[in-house]
């Protein structure tokens, strides 16, 4: 599977301390560097941002992240599926 998204290893060993909801996922929240807050972004394996609620691509450059961290909601999201995935995955 080649992901669209790669975060740099700092950001992937950050989330990777985060608490996952689904086998492999966590929900997040990213603050870039000019100010703005994504809420409800879905990384995969730690490294791999692979949806954000409300948006059909990255709504941001991945060099513009200026923080990652999680809400009480992202830890335990009140809407946990109908995600619309950036990446395709080959059918089995």
């Amino acid at each position: 599977m080649k992901f669209k998204y790669t975060l740099p290893k700092h950001w992937a060993d950050k989330v990777s301390q985060m608490e996952e909801f689904a086998n492999g996922a966590m929900q997040v929240t990213i603050k870039t560097k000019s100010g703005a807050v994504f809420e409800k972004v879905l990384i995969s394996s730690a490294t791999y941002p692979i949806a954000a609620r409300g948006y059909k691509d990255l709504p941001f450059a991945i060099d513009e992240i200026d923080d990652i961290y999680q809400t009480a909601e992202d830890k335990n999201p009140s809407v946990r599926g109908n995600w619309d995935f950036w990446d395709t995955w080959p059918k089995p």
